[in-house]
């Protein structure tokens, strides 16, 4: 596939998702226009100090032992594709640009940060971040997300199993694929929640794709259960999976 096709799949977006490039699958490089760049200087400093007029952004303070702990939200230092290139998400504001799977750029409506205290002697296992190894989904370095965090798949295995190729999955049911394994806070987790009109697919850290934005699942996407997710590597794991 041609590099020009590739930018039009970011970009613009690509409908048919079966037949989506090559390098989501491969793991290749972003187009040019998506490549590092530093910061301009006349960006504005990080989040909690530039709430734009008229737009939404709150913070807000979560322990581990309630149920906001498993909610999705990407941790501070992960980078997203943007109009401005990749960036670390908690540099992000309101009205910024950001590359989505389905539907090229979208602005962003409101951007919510959060401080996830843990309790090292009292953390349960379940509310872990997970320890992505490079090159694990796509990701070009290696990476920490949060278990609750949505993750688009594509697989031989989730078409034949649930009619989709694609398919939304907990973070939490990825523990044991390609390295994937939970790692023990050791200090306060910034999590930074980007909210759009609607849910989107965004590009993580290269062709990693995280739901953000929304309730439900974005753009139709199969959102599996727990359970389902589980089923789902398991499938994947056990070489080699026929295809149809």
């Amino acid at each position: 596939m041609t590099q020009l096709v590739r930018a039009f799949a970011i970009a613009g977006g690509l409908n048919e998702r079966r037949k989506h490039p090559r390098f989501i699958r491969e793991g290749s490089d972003m187009p040019k226009h998506l490549i590092d760049r530093k910061s301009t200087a006349n960006r504005q400093p990080p989040l909690a100090h530039n709430a734009r007029a008229g737009v939404s952004m709150a913070r807000d303070t979560v322990a581990c032992d309630d149920g906001l702990a498993l909610a999705g939200g990407l941790i501070a230092g992960t980078r997203v594709a943007t109009d401005m290139g990749w960036l670390p998400v908690e540099e992000l504001r309101a009205g910024d640009r950001v590359a989505t799977f389905d539907n090229g750029m979208r602005p962003l409506r409101a951007v919510h940060v959060s401080s996830l205290h843990t309790d090292i002697a009292g953390a349960p296992r379940s509310v872990w971040p997970l320890s992505l190894p490079a090159g694990a989904l796509g990701n070009r370095s290696a990476l920490r997300v949060l278990p609750g965090q949505a993750v688009l798949i594509e697989s031989d295995a989730a078409e034949a199993l649930f009619g989709d190729a694609f398919t939304l999955v907990p973070a939490a049911v990825l523990d044991g694929h390609n390295g994937i394994a939970p790692v023990e806070p050791d200090h306060e987790i910034s999590i930074v929640t980007l909210v759009f009109d609607g849910a989107e697919v965004i590009y993580v850290d290269g062709t990693l794709l995280a739901q953000c934005g929304g309730e439900g699942a974005a753009a139709g996407y199969p959102r599996l259960s727990e359970a389902q997710g589980r089923q789902l590597i398991v499938a994947m794991d056990a070489p080699p999976y026929p295809r149809g």
